[in-house]
């Protein structure tokens, strides 16, 4: 209700007569959009299915994929979609799934990691960040973070080494240090992701009229940056990147409207629907 609420309010903020304004005038972007849904979830799927390559778990391709879809749903309904592990690993047995939850969190991390790096593109293109301006102390701590998250995803494994005791992380800690492949292919899946999402974005804004541009793509890339920082309880930052996106893409002069819809889309295409699936297709995890 309070994402309902929220949404209520972005829409009884826009000037009424540019719903006339608002329509779909070019169906075949529209339609490229959603069909680009496949690509993007089977890329998501790739790099679930190098972490099952490397635990040696990856025999069972039924489960792999039911797992996957379930991990879709419950990601839905915890904070910042983080919660994709929690319908993975009661697919599998108990001594699996300590890892399973580790090395999905990587694979996470390296999504963040593809935002923060086209982010920061975006960012120095323009010398600034919509609606923010152009100020180096907000650039500087862009910067740092990114510089951080770096260097924390790429050493993970040197901390872990102090936890012996706990299996689940030596294990995990031996498939950092012996695949150091592992963080690169996940970086490269999650940046294509990354490309996938921005195509679907400026498709459906070009669905409703709006034209393509360069300062377009760079304000999209900046809605991802700045709507990645931004908490959220459940169902995938709805409301909040509706919110940011209104206030980065209409400094562009775009329709309100095309661009709340816009946003409503993307998340239903690539997050919802999918969602949706996995409740119809998954088995029952075994106990």
């Amino acid at each position: 209700m309070v994402v309902g609420y929220v949404i209520y309010l972005q829409f009884k903020g826009i000037d009424a007569n540019k719903w006339e304004d608002f329509s779909i005038k070019n169906p075949l972007s529209f339609i490229v959009a959603v069909v680009l849904v496949v690509p993007n979830i089977w890329m998501a799927f790739m790099k679930w299915k190098i972490i099952l390559q490397l635990m040696g778990i990856s025999n069972d391709k039924k489960r792999n994929v039911h797992s996957f879809f379930a991990g879709l749903v419950t990601g839905m309904i915890t904070p910042n979609m983080m919660g994709n592990f929690v319908g993975r690993f009661y697919y599998f047995d108990k001594e699996h799934r300590g890892t399973i939850t580790f090395l999905t969190l990587v694979a996470n991390f390296a999504q963040l990691l593809a935002t923060l790096i086209f982010g920061l593109v975006a960012v120095f293109a323009v010398g600034e960040i919509y609606q923010f301006g152009d100020s180096w102390q907000l650039l500087a701590v862009f910067v740092l973070g990114c510089v951080l998250s770096f260097v924390f995803y790429f050493f993970l494994e040197l901390p872990l080494k102090w936890f012996k005791r706990s299996k689940f992380l030596a294990i995990s800690q031996s498939i950092l240090k012996d695949n150091p492949r592992f963080r690169w292919d996940l970086i490269w899946w999650s940046m294509g992701r990354f490309i996938v999402f921005t195509l679907q974005s400026s498709l459906i804004l070009n669905s409703f009229g709006e034209t393509w541009s360069f300062g377009l793509i760079i304000a999209i890339w900046q809605v991802y940056l700045i709507t990645t920082m931004f908490p959220s309880l459940f169902l995938g930052k709805l409301g909040v990147k509706e919110f940011i996106s209104l206030g980065i893409l209409g400094a562009l002069g775009l329709n309100e409207f095309s661009i709340i819809f816009a946003s409503l889309i993307i998340w239903f295409v690539n997050s919802m629907g999918p969602a949706l699936v996995g409740l119809i297709i998954c088995d029952r995890p075994k106990e």
